[in-house]
């Protein structure tokens, strides 16, 4: 009867060692196998990859940005000289200035007016044409007028008459006009040079121009035409 008690706890003790064998088993089975972890992360980081930015067109972003045009202040125009002669015009898209004729008089006497140079003096008169081609009207405007007769600052002074025919040119001049018109200066009568400078549309488009005369450049204009 004695046997019989020990054979009880040892069925007991085995038992207990083959559950324990069992669920050290089954905690071994569910260990994930390295190629069950590679392909869980192979598919967590191909979206990834497929959204990263390409190189390519970041820098293509970063050129257009630069690029693209920025509001910058328009530049001032260049100042520019030019000149004009009895055989020289002047022209752009906004204007055409030629020399009719360069005369020189002692006295003009009409009916109802005498202009009389004073003692030592006389008249020296340009003839200038002027054709407006932009879409405002122009006025040549005396104040942006300055003369030098042998070096010497000379002002403009004006008439009672009109010499042959010809009115002042400092008038307005309608856009696509053509004025004719003169300048005067009492001036030494044994006088050389005269340098005529205008800069009327310096602020309009830099432009300044300018006139060198002679006593050889003399000549009489033609027929007064007016406006057209």
């Amino acid at each position: 009867m004695k046997k019989q008690h020990y054979i009880i706890p040892v069925l007991l003790l085995s038992s207990l060692l083959l559950s324990g064998c069992g669920k050290t088993q089954n905690a071994v089975d569910n260990v994930p196998s390295p190629n069950t972890v590679d392909s869980t992360t192979d598919n967590t980081a191909g979206p990834a990859a497929d959204n990263a930015p390409d190189p390519a067109e970041t820098n293509k972003a970063d050129t257009d940005v630069q690029d693209m045009p920025t509001d910058q202040p328009q530049e001032t125009p260049k100042p520019q000289k030019a000149t004009i002669s009895l055989k020289e015009d002047y022209s752009d898209t906004e204007r055409a200035v030629s020399v009719l004729g360069l005369q020189e008089y002692k006295k003009i006497k009409t009916e109802k007016y005498t202009d009389k140079a004073s003692k030592g003096k006389k008249y020296l008169v340009l003839f200038l044409k002027i054709r407006n081609m932009g879409n405002e009207k122009d006025y040549f405007n005396v104040n942006y007028l300055t003369a030098e007769v042998d070096g010497k600052e000379t002002e403009n002074t004006f008439l009672f008459n009109e010499p042959e025919g010809y009115p002042t040119i400092f008038a307005n001049i309608g856009a696509g006009e053509t004025a004719e018109g003169f300048i005067v200066w009492e001036v030494p009568e044994d006088w050389k040079k005269i340098k005529v400078t205008y800069k009327g549309w310096e602020d309009i488009d830099g432009l300044t121009l300018d006139a060198d005369l002679s006593r050889k450049n003399l000549k009489k204009p033609g027929q007064y035409n007016g406006k057209d």
